[in-house]
């Protein structure tokens, strides 16, 4: 056989690119993935070896697909957790130079008393003048005390979103231990809390534009929201919920649920609104009366988008044909979820609506919804 005249030519190595890049990219590329995940990118080259100590954002979980099916091994599991992430810790190149931390876990488990002093650690460690981001999912598995924050996380100068998960105490907080000067975001999802605390926060976030609160409250209280909001959600797990007292002229959404009116119930300043979900209901004291009900609807007669639930419905179809609220002059979609229907009340209500393209009504689990001479059943 003859020979080829030409010589193959030998494969082209392919160039890592990725490893050519600058520091700072491929550190930003690795703030996307999990923390051991990051860590482990140090096996794949000399040039990685180290990029991983100097990552600004820490994410870690103890959750995993299969963490619920072994109960029986969880002491066990949070021992390798609390192992990588103290190893990780102390290897960083500047912990308290971390701008952003995410953390889930169990702080407590029966038959372990460490969990919690290492969390603390954990938490006490990225607490610095760069914390920019924190965001804490804590359990616990048992009935024991919420966990307690350290201190100087509430007067973190840099910390710009901040979200606080489960088992969490807010007690004890006053308007003079609270300074968040760069707060903008913040999530709020506990248990039970005294709402002076909760005010206590909130009147330290004077910047603030995006609050989502929920918690239980143990009595009726007044829940003071900052005037800088611009998204707002309050739900309270009570029979009684909490009263509220917006004055926030920038704000443009509002969800509101379990949420009492009455006397000390005041919204103003919501001009500039464009979608709003109430879910409201009278005091017991004073269900002889719906004008808060109808003052906050006046309030809302510049929203765009708006939905009532049954708990709020219910206590307007009793009223007369001329309701009391302004017309909603801008109003495009109403969504209704009636406990039973009412049309007196239905064509008094649209009559304040010249500007309607959609309608939805919801009763139980039936709905019909109009819009664009489009008719859905």
């Amino acid at each position: 056989m003859a020979k080829s005249s030409k010589r193959q030519k030998p494969e082209a190595v392919e160039e890592d690119r990725i490893s050519n890049l600058p520091d700072g990219v491929l550190s930003h590329i690795l703030s996307f993935l999990p923390t051991k995940t990051t860590v482990q990118t140090s096996i794949l080259s000399n040039r990685w070896h180290h990029i991983w100590k100097h990552q600004p954002v820490l994410y870690f979980t103890e959750f995993t697909d299969n963490y619920y099916r072994h109960r029986n091994n969880r002491s066990e599991k949070f021992k390798s957790f609390e192992f990588l992430v103290n190893s990780i810790l102390n290897l960083m190149h500047n912990p308290r130079g971390i701008r952003k931390m995410s953390l889930l876990c169990f702080y407590t488990l029966v038959g372990d008393k460490s969990r919690e002093c290492s969390v603390n650690n954990w938490i006490q460690s990225v607490i610095g003048p760069y914390l920019e981001e924190l965001h804490l999912t804590l359990v616990n598995d048992r009935q024991g005390p919420d966990f307690k924050l350290p201190q100087t996380l509430f007067t973190s100068p840099s910390l710009v979103s901040l979200s606080l998960v489960g088992g969490i105490s807010l007690q004890k907080l006053s308007s003079t231990t609270v300074s968040l000067p760069s707060l903008k975001k913040m999530l709020i999802s506990i248990g039970f809390v005294d709402v002076p605390f909760v005010n206590a926060l909130l009147s330290g976030c004077p910047i603030i534009e995006t609050l989502e609160l929920f918690f239980c409250s143990r009595r009726l209280d007044k829940v003071c929201i900052p005037p800088s909001l611009k998204r707002l959600i309050v739900d309270v797990n009570k029979i009684y919920g909490a009263c509220l007292e917006i004055n926030a002229p920038d704000l443009e959404h509002l969800k509101i649920t379990n949420i009492t009116f009455g006397e000390v119930f005041s919204m103003y300043n919501l001009h500039n609104v464009v979608d709003a979900h109430l879910d409201v209901f009278p005091f017991p004291s004073s269900l002889g009366s719906v004008t808060p009900l109808h003052n906050l609807l006046g309030a809302l007669s510049g929203t765009k988008h708006l939905v009532l639930s049954p708990t709020t419905t219910k206590w307007l179809l009793g009223e007369p044909n001329d309701l009391l609220f302004q017309e909603f002059h801008y109003l495009v979609r109403l969504e209704l979820n009636l406990e039973q229907f009412n049309y007196n009340f239905l064509i008094s209500l649209l009559q304040k609506c010249p500007m309607l393209q959609v309608l939805i009504i919801q009763k139980d689990e039936c709905f019909v919804a109009y819009g664009n001479n489009n008719h859905q059943y």
